[in-house]
């Protein structure tokens, strides 16, 4: 029984030792050469307490079979110019990074909210920032969506479930999806990768004082309740919900520390649901 968990440490390793040596060597582009009719962005955040390790997420996802269009990196300009950034990211681009420093800091709404502003015509994936993510992540997650163009697609989801037509069940309750199909019940995680096709959320999403206000440590939350207001659908990329390496002793901070052990996802949920009467989207 302990063959597995000791197998994941060793292979979890060796994608460290991997993606560590990438960053000393690799000079190749970590961004496709052909650009693509409707772009391919890939766009993340981070914060410095993973300014030391997030270098190992990029790397995983430079070393992709399918490359996208653009990694971006979107930063807080006060917490940047705190810290400074390690050279181990700022070499990143030289192989296409884009590093994108903001005035305000609205936390980890900064990998979506920017770029869907800045490339509303775009297909863009959010990645986690302690994620090492497989080779072939983006054309798994790309090939889904060229079969369901409509759907938000994600690798890592849960199956929300509903109290009554006023409440969800608590967020520690919902189910491991029994399905992949399109659903408006899957509720997509951010540290899986999700994928956002063109025009695919309520043009709401964007306005900063109502996602803080109702969902601050949210962006999961808030970002599904965008989707279910356009009437935009998830599919998983596969049959079952994948989890992906995380990056060893980077969760020591999480968010989702705070909003699973003290309910605050809970709170959140039901304050978005409450204010725009989502419970009738869910089975």
């Amino acid at each position: 029984m302990e063959i597995r968990p000791k197998f994941s440490k060793l292979r979890n390793r060796l994608y460290l030792l991997k993606y560590s040596f990438f960053n000393l060597i690799k000079k190749t582009p970590g961004i496709t050469q052909h650009q693509r009719n409707e772009l391919l962005v890939v766009s993340l955040t981070t914060y410095p307490k993973r300014f030391s390790v997030v270098h190992l997420t990029i790397e995983s996802l430079m070393s992709q079979t399918v490359k996208p269009d653009k990694i971006i990196l979107w930063l807080a300009k006060e917490e940047v110019t705190a810290r400074g950034l390690p050279e181990k990211i700022l070499k990143l681009q030289n192989r296409g990074l884009e590093i994108k420093v903001v005035n305000e800091n609205i936390r980890s709404y900064k990998k979506l909210v920017y770029s869907l502003k800045d490339f509303p015509q775009s297909y863009i994936i959010t990645c986690d920032d302690d994620v090492i993510y497989p080779a072939s992540f983006i054309d798994g997650i790309y090939k889904k969506s060229k079969a369901f163009p409509k759907s938000v697609i994600a690798y890592r989801c849960s199956e929300m479930l509903k109290a009554d037509d006023k409440s969800l069940q608590p967020y520690v309750s919902w189910r491991i999806p029994s399905s992949n199909r399109p659903s408006f019940n899957l509720f997509p995680t951010g540290v899986g990768g999700v994928l956002y096709p063109p025009h695919s959320l309520d043009k709401r999403v964007t306005n900063k004082d109502l996602f803080m206000e109702l969902s601050p440590l949210g962006d999961d939350i808030w970002f599904k309740a965008m989707a279910l207001l356009n009437k935009t659908k998830t599919v998983m990329v596969q049959e079952e919900s994948i989890d992906f390496p995380v990056i060893p002793n980077s969760q020591d901070s999480a968010l989702w520390h705070v909003n699973v052990f003290e309910s605050k996802n809970d709170e959140q949920l039901k304050n978005v649901f409450d204010y725009f009467k989502l419970y009738s989207f869910l089975d």
